[in-house]
């Protein structure tokens, strides 16, 4: 059964935006579709981990809901907010940018973007966990073909397999028995709640990645993966991410050792900023302190003063142009 309700977007929120980020976010492993202008979610409801799909569409300042598999409004409500950053004030979003022009010119790339995260701790961790020693390419083709073999289809989107259903799965192709075992420590986390997202972000951030870390299997990375990108914590540094430090390099053009001390700038809102420095890591023309730079190749000065020029890869968001796994 579908039902419809609505949702009041803060000042200055794109949905557009959010679905333009999704659209190119392999590691939701296909659960995630951009529709023209709408954008379909497919997820794990809170709690009861219900296979849910909500379909959103903008009018001005409403975003019109559309939900197959629950009725439990309330708690779906509870999870977009969370994911799309939605319980925020847009203005103080906005003033970043007046504080630090040069995340003002990362924004202005950007438009109307405020964050867009995963639905769980739960679902960040399997992906998570999946990506190891994989590309993120790999990872989410396997996230892919365990839920479509274990998981279930709501709204036309295949969704994760839900804590007690990842438990049964004894095996899987592509996947080592030692992971699979990491896996069902979360499926366990999942179910007697050490990993709620609301649990989570009532700690402090030492606190709550540590006791990720007491789960088999999850060390710093993951712990980090599904701490800000699971429970979509609004103010924190991924100093765990080598890619957040690329890319405030380049847009700032200062060493990573001045990244904390720039991001007190973007208080109360520094993971969002370092995750819209990621996009514009990836993107053709990123800006930074010379805003367009990026078009076409790039002067760098060497210490010498002699200058060379190279061309940017033009590479779509979170492909892999470090070795290392992104969770942003």
């Amino acid at each position: 059964m579908t039902t419809h309700f609505e949702l009041e977007a803060p000042f200055g929120y794109s949905l557009s935006a959010a679905a333009d980020f999704y659209a190119g976010f392999a590691p939701m492993g296909g659960a995630a579709l951009q529709r023209e202008r709408n954008l379909q979610l497919a997820f794990r409801l809170d709690h009861s981990f219900e296979a849910v799909s909500a379909t959103l569409s903008q009018h001005d300042t409403r975003l019109s809901v559309e939900v197959e598999g629950t009725a439990n409004h309330p708690a779906v409500t509870a999870q977009l907010t969370r994911m799309l950053g939605l319980d925020v004030d847009g203005k103080a979003w906005a003033a970043i940018g007046e504080v630090d022009p040069v995340m003002g010119a990362v924004k202005r790339h950007f438009p109307g973007f405020f964050t867009a995260g995963f639905p769980s701790p739960y679902e960040a961790g399997v992906g998570g966990v999946l990506s190891q020693r994989s590309s993120v390419k790999q990872a989410a083709s396997l996230r892919r073909q365990l839920s479509q073999a274990h998981g279930d289809q709501v709204g036309g989107l295949q969704v994760v397999p839900a804590p007690d259903q990842l438990l049964r799965v004894k095996s899987f192709p592509g996947i080592a028995p030692q992971k699979l075992e990491v896996l069902h420590g979360l499926a366990r986390a999942g179910l007697n709640g050490t990993i709620d997202a609301q649990r989570l972000r009532a700690m402090p951030q030492e606190q709550a990645l540590e006791v990720l870390q007491e789960l088999h299997g999850v060390g710093p990375w993951t712990a980090s993966h599904m701490l800000l990108r699971g429970a979509s914590v609004q103010d924190a540094l991924p100093l765990a991410e080598p890619r957040v430090l690329r890319a405030f390099t380049l847009a700032y053009e200062r060493p990573e050792a001045d990244f904390a001390l720039c991001a007190e700038a973007w208080r109360p809102f520094r993971m969002w900023a370092s995750i819209a420095l990621v996009r514009n890591l990836m993107s053709p023309s990123p800006r930074g302190r010379g805003e367009g730079r990026g078009e076409g190749p790039h002067q760098h000065q060497a210490p010498d003063g002699t200058r060379t020029r190279t061309t940017r890869r033009k590479e779509g968001f979170l492909e892999n142009a470090l070795p290392q796994r992104n969770h942003l």
